[in-house]
């Protein structure tokens, strides 16, 4: 019986490895909304955590502004204090929760006011 040489051009098979998968981001559980052409739209911005001394402070202008100004929208009251609107709404739910506040309701308008 006769031999048979072994082929040396042997086939190789092309290996593909998988993409490396990113970590995952902690969301606030907000799913992400789609564009009009399918692909995800991305935040502007990084998420910021606000500590209780930085909400403090704004309390403290956010009760100032309603001192002085009477009663307000949460809008105007945004408005008048030189802080992000996130912030301001930790603030008047920090003197909220306080009882500090009082909250009028006038149709579709609500006004916030001191105790």
């Amino acid at each position: 019986m006769a031999k048979k040489k072994a082929d040396k051009t042997s086939k190789t098979k092309t290996v593909v490895k998988p993409d490396v998968v990113s970590p995952k981001v902690q969301t606030n559980g907000a799913s992400k909304k789609s564009g009009s052409n399918g692909a995800p739209k991305k935040s502007s911005s990084p998420r910021r955590i606000f500590d209780n001394s930085e909400i403090g402070l704004v309390a403290g202008e956010v009760w100032q502004t309603l001192e002085g100004g009477g009663e307000q929208t949460l809008t105007s009251v945004k408005k008048s204090v030189e802080a992000p609107g996130d912030l301001v709404t930790a603030a008047v739910g920090w003197l909220a929760r306080e009882n500090k506040l009082r909250f009028v309701q006038s149709g579709r308008t609500t006004k916030v006011t001191l105790q």
